[in-house]
């Protein structure tokens, strides 16, 4: 048997940028997302104020992912490297999304959301280099 090392935080380098991500190809990883959508909007006026919910899925996924280069040039990093949760949004392999009312104080943007997101990551593939990140 063979002896395997792999720097679970080695950056993945695109051009001069680095970014970090948990869940990533090289590791036979992917995530199922549960979600928890608060809004200040009235109940059943999700699809009406600030976007249906596909657009602001699309949103969500797009800000855990790791940034498509046209975009990561556009808005320079504060740190490098990047942690993110996700090397690509293919990664996801489901989602569930609940949504509520938001009970905070009314705030002046109307379009203001509190998520919560449990991330349960999942092994593909069982091999030396994930074995670590099995659950129990």
């Amino acid at each position: 048997m063979r002896d395997y090392e792999v720097d679970l935080c080695e950056p993945i380098k695109e051009g001069d940028k680095s970014y970090v991500p948990l869940v990533r190809k090289s590791l036979d990883l992917n995530c199922h997302l549960n979600i928890l959508f608060l809004r200040q909007e009235d109940p059943g006026s999700l699809v009406l104020q600030g976007g249906d919910v596909d657009n602001r899925l699309k949103t969500l996924f797009d800000a855990l992912r790791k940034p498509d280069p046209d975009v990561a040039i556009r808005y320079p990093q504060a740190h490098e490297p990047l942690y993110c949760l996700l090397e690509s949004d293919t990664l996801i392999s489901g989602f569930d999304v609940d949504t509520d009312r938001l009970l905070f104080p009314q705030s002046s943007d109307n379009s203001e959301v509190f998520l919560i997101i449990e991330v349960i990551v999942r092994v593909l593939n069982i091999g030396p280099w994930n074995m670590s990140l099995l659950g129990s």
